[in-house]
């Protein structure tokens, strides 16, 4: 019996070849492995697929990701996003702001909250985060510095300070971090230059989370 055209092995059955029911079943069993599988969640899938294989897709509903198998684990594809505050936002002297990040332009797993200004990790794992934060000038100097928290925990290596000048400042920090799943990402920002000191919106931005998935 003859394979399909795509190189994947799937038995084609012939109008000479002798009905084999069998045969036939055995070829729509293969391409379960090679279609794009759909499950509720992970727990549905390894309930599932107890025994993967190298290249098998699959779309966890709850979780809004596409996942694939590499021979010995399931790893995330195409997970990132670009959030920004499109408006200006007074920052008060020496308190601490979470910034009104509301906005994406991308989002794969619709983890941005709008309102609480927050993006929430939808897998455990290690993440790329830039942050940055564009300020008017300030004639009063000063400092200003910016970080990400993680459901209200400061992320080590995420701070980053630019000094205060009376011309506008823009500054930013990436930083890699590991962490847990549901986890609420804020960018906050603190600045001293003796009064409430606004942020500026060059490009329709004032400022940017820029997130990518990297591994678990």
């Amino acid at each position: 019996m003859a394979t399909d055209a795509y190189g994947q092995g799937v038995p084609v059955a012939s109008i000479t070849d002798a009905p084999d029911a069998q045969v036939l079943a055995q070829g729509l069993a293969s391409m379960v492995g090679l279609t794009n599988m759909r499950f509720a969640n992970a727990a549905a899938r390894a309930a599932t697929l107890t025994s993967p294989v190298a290249g098998m897709r699959a779309w966890l509903a709850a979780e809004k990701l596409w996942t694939y198998y590499d021979g010995s684990q399931w790893l995330v594809q195409n997970l990132s996003a670009f959030l920004y505050a499109a408006s200006a936002q007074s920052v008060p002297h020496n308190a601490n702001t979470t910034i009104n990040i509301d906005t994406a332009i991308v989002d794969d797993t619709g983890g941005l909250n709008a309102g609480g200004h927050y993006w929430t990790t939808p897998v455990a794992g290690k993440y790329k985060i830039t942050a940055m934060v564009s300020w008017v000038g300030s004639g009063g100097g000063g400092w200003r510095t910016l970080w990400v928290n993680s459901t209200g925990v400061q992320i080590p290596g995420s701070q980053g300070n630019a000094a205060g000048a009376s011309v506008g400042t823009t500054h930013e920090r990436t930083v890699v971090a590991n962490l847990a799943a549901g986890k609420q990402l804020t960018l906050v920002a603190l600045q001293q230059s003796g009064g409430a000191l606004s942020t500026d919106t060059p490009g329709s931005m004032s400022a940017t989370l820029d997130i990518t998935y990297l591994h678990p």
